[in-house]
């Protein structure tokens, strides 16, 4: 029966060294596609890795490793999450997004003096900053100002102090996602779950391209959150408010997980995240900022048409069956305060037992992902971070189809909903028992 079992586990474990080495050939061919600015090569082979991470993780899963060292397991993992992000830096910083420029003229404005949320990039008063290397691949230089909220600013302002440059941001990006794995090993030691499992984050191509290579703020937003998280699980009430401050304010949708942070009768966790939150805007506003500190967001969600509803899945899937726009858009604010409204609740009224929150944060987030239907892949890292603490191959399939955005000339079409939202749901469904238990009853959640 041992011989049977040390057989299994070398079994399982060839098979994962054997997906480690897949995925290293293919960021390889990936980053050829990048520096040879084929989407049309790099995307099918970031699929590829999608398919090749869900085969790890369904060996993870299994946890058939009884008779290895478990340290061997995690230096495998590691060594090989190290490999994909080092492939990923040595790719061209302007491919998949040019956001990183403005992280980086964020900074220098700010290093200058300057409230970040004052003029577009493009203004006179800026003139004197300008650059090759960073002011030429400012996206909307001349139409926009700033979108990135206080906490994210700050981090942009720290950041350029170190250094003016593509490599600097990466890094830091990098610093929070080193962040993200050691909450994410904290928590897996309070669920009481294998160490092995951070397999499920570090391999995952999603955030190996958006945060190594992209270099996107969402790295920032998801160590704040996943702190704020381990913070209240560890009933640092105080602690968690602020932190929850500091993700809200970097990107505004972790204040959805507010609920599960909070505890009933619980002063300390509000007062520190509207503390924080002053704070933060205050920096900015008493600086001059005024109401411009919501800088480019109104304009954003009207470029995008998510004020319209344009995009929105769920919505259009409604209008497309016929609902006229008025119908449809309050048949769509009925299902999402039906599903956010049952998922808060099920949070506020929770019993003590703090092993529930993760999967109640990350049903919720996912929940508002779904709902709002984000028109570019890097909304959706914060998502693959979830995964460690739920597995779930709908996540799986949820946070690697996302790459698809990156080729459709449609983002906002169905067919881009039904590429990426169908598969999930049918999915999701199917992992809730086979449709026979509804996906919200008590105890479906896990």
């Amino acid at each position: 029966m041992r011989s049977d079992q040390a057989t299994l586990t070398t079994r399982c474990f060839a098979g994962l060294c054997a997906c480690g080495a897949a995925l290293i050939a293919l960021s390889m061919i990936a980053r050829h596609g990048q520096w040879t600015d084929d989407f049309q090569l790099f995307v099918p082979i970031a699929y590829a890795q999608g398919v090749v991470y869900a085969v790890g993780a369904w060996i993870v899963l299994q946890d058939r490793f009884a008779t290895l060292d478990k340290r061997l397991l995690i230096a495998l993992i590691v060594v090989v999450a190290v490999a994909l992000r080092l492939i990923a830096l040595a790719t061209p910083p302007n491919f998949l997004s040019t956001d990183l420029y403005r992280y980086i003229w964020d900074g220098r404005v700010q290093g200058a003096g300057v409230n970040p949320y004052l003029y577009v990039p493009a203004d006179r008063a800026l003139a004197h900053l300008r650059d090759e290397g960073v002011y030429s691949h400012i996206n909307r230089l001349d139409t926009a100002p700033t979108i990135y909220a206080p906490f994210a600013q700050l981090v942009f302002f720290a950041v350029t102090r170190l250094g003016e440059s593509v490599t600097a941001m990466r890094l830091a990006m990098l610093g929070f996602e080193a962040v993200t794995v050691l909450a994410l090993a904290l928590l897996l030691r309070r669920l009481g779950q294998p160490l092995h499992r951070l397999y499920l984050y570090l391999w995952h191509p999603l955030p190996v391209w958006e945060i190594a290579c992209g270099a996107h703020v969402d790295a920032v937003l998801t160590a704040m959150a996943l702190l704020a998280l381990l913070a209240a699980m560890t009933r640092r009430r105080g602690l968690s408010g602020a932190l929850l401050a500091a993700a809200t304010l970097t990107k505004f949708f972790p204040l959805i997980i507010a609920p599960v942070l909070y505890r009933r009768f619980d002063w300390k966790m509000p007062a520190a995240f509207l503390a924080l939150a002053g704070i933060l805007y205050g920096i900015y506003v008493l600086n001059g900022g005024g109401w411009h500190v919501l800088g480019f967001l109104p304009g954003y969600a009207s470029e995008e048409g998510l004020a319209a509803g344009e995009g929105v899945f769920i919505l259009s899937l409604l209008r497309s069956a016929g609902l006229a726009p008025l119908p449809a858009t309050l048949a769509f604010l009925a299902i999402a305060l039906g599903v956010l409204g049952t998922l808060v609740l099920r949070a506020l009224a929770r019993d003590r037992d703090s092993h529930s929150m993760p999967a109640l944060a990350a049903w919720l987030a996912t929940a508002t992902m779904v709902l709002i239907s984000p028109h570019y892949p890097w909304y959706f890292v914060w998502i693959a971070a979830f995964i460690c603490l739920v597995p779930r191959f709908s996540l799986i399939y949820l946070t690697c189809s996302v790459f698809f955005l990156y080729v459709t000339d449609s983002p906002t079409s169905l067919t881009t909903g039904f590429v990426i939202y169908g598969p999930f749901l049918a999915l999701l469904l199917f992992e809730q028992r086979r449709f026979v238990v509804p996906l919200l009853q008590e105890g479906s959640i896990s």
